[in-house]
């Protein structure tokens, strides 16, 4: 019995690390180096550069309307908006879509918080999309900390935008 003991605790030693590992590798702590410039087109609310949301976290959201998951989130980021009272800021990214596409969007669920338009697909590379919709979190001093992949709730991106800034 004892035989198996020291090797038994050394297996869950070695899990226990990389459980650990895993769960903290999505964390706001890493620094991904300067956050990449936003497009320059508003498409709804006033038209934003990364100077305009230094002072504060932030979370960028990239989007399109003909994405389904997309449109399963744009409720969740709606509410998240409303909350944020000034702490911390949201912007939307209209990635590679159609305008009357992209502001048919905005209008059905009602989006309050400035989106920007990406028509060619060009910021979103920068920020190293890998699908839609993906949304990078970026830090008071403007630089980018992590980037949440697939459909967030509201919960999820405030705990990042949290890890990232006081909000």
């Amino acid at each position: 019995m004892r035989r198996f003991l020291w090797p038994a605790l050394a297996v869950v030693g070695v899990v226990g690390v990389i459980v650990v590992e895993i769960a903290t590798s999505g964390s706001n702590e890493h620094d991904l180096g300067p956050a990449p410039r936003l497009p320059t087109i508003a498409l709804a609310g006033p038209r934003l550069t990364l100077a305009d949301l230094r002072g504060k976290p932030a979370a960028v959201n990239f989007w399109a309307s003909w994405c389904g998951p997309c449109r399963q989130e744009a409720p969740e980021l709606e509410r998240l908006s409303r909350s944020l009272h000034g702490r911390a800021r949201l912007v939307g990214v209209n990635y590679n879509d159609s305008v009357v596409g992209a502001r048919g969007f905005i209008h059905e669920f009602q989006l309050t918080y400035p989106n920007l338009r990406d028509p060619s697909g060009l910021a979103g590379d920068r920020y190293g999309l890998t699908g839609l919709p993906d949304t990078a979190i970026i830090d008071p001093r403007g630089r980018l900390v992590d980037v949440l992949r697939g459909p967030q709730s509201a919960a999820v991106v405030r705990r990042a935008l949290l890890g990232a800034g006081r909000v």
